[in-house]
């Protein structure tokens, strides 16, 4: 696990392997209370929900199959953010929803870099080839079961986990609202 700003340096991120895998996004209690916040949920509502690594909670999982780990964390690190790529949603996803809690507006690269460089990102590879249908099924196997065994409170697709209700239609609100 590493704080997500050492991987703005290149050396840092090029350190990761080329491999297909997931990953997971990790908030101290300050960050998680301002996702928190703008859900609209209470701490005490999802604490027991949520997975733990000491003092650090997971908010987000993904999975890298089409592309590496090393690509897919730079994309969400790294991604120059322009008006263009928003306005045509080749933002990622966690970008897309990170800019809209923070900032509540996806336009405004600094406040989510600024927001980004406070997590913590943890990355498991596969052997599988990249693009390859055994990575594609292993890795969403993973995700789903991840999406399952706690609450996640930055995912939206295939969170079906009992208490991502609470989470995802004002996630979705605030994105669409953030977007325009």
């Amino acid at each position: 696990m590493t704080q997500a700003s050492n991987l703005r340096n290149k050396e840092n991120l090029s350190a990761i392997a080329a491999a297909p895998g997931y990953y997971k996004w990790w908030a101290a209690r300050p960050e998680l209370d301002v996702i928190l916040n703008a859900l609209g949920v209470s701490f005490n509502e999802v604490n027991l929900a949520l997975e733990t690594n000491g003092d650090l909670f997971c908010i987000y999982v993904g999975i890298a199959v089409k592309e590496s780990v090393r690509a897919r964390l730079d994309w969400h690190v790294n991604d120059p953010h322009t008006a263009s790529r928003v306005k045509n949603g080749t933002l990622s996803t966690f970008r897309q929803s990170i800019a809209s809690v923070v900032a509540r507006n996806q336009y405004d690269k600094a406040a989510t870099d600024s927001f980004i460089d406070k997590l913590y990102v943890e990355w498991f590879c596969s052997d599988k080839a990249i693009k390859s249908e055994e990575a594609k099924i292993e890795l969403r196997d993973v995700e789903r079961r991840l999406l399952l065994e706690h609450l996640r409170v930055l995912n939206i697709q295939e969170n079906k986990h009992p208490l991502a209700r609470l989470c995802k239609k004002t996630l979705r609100a605030l994105r669409k609202q953030s977007k325009q």
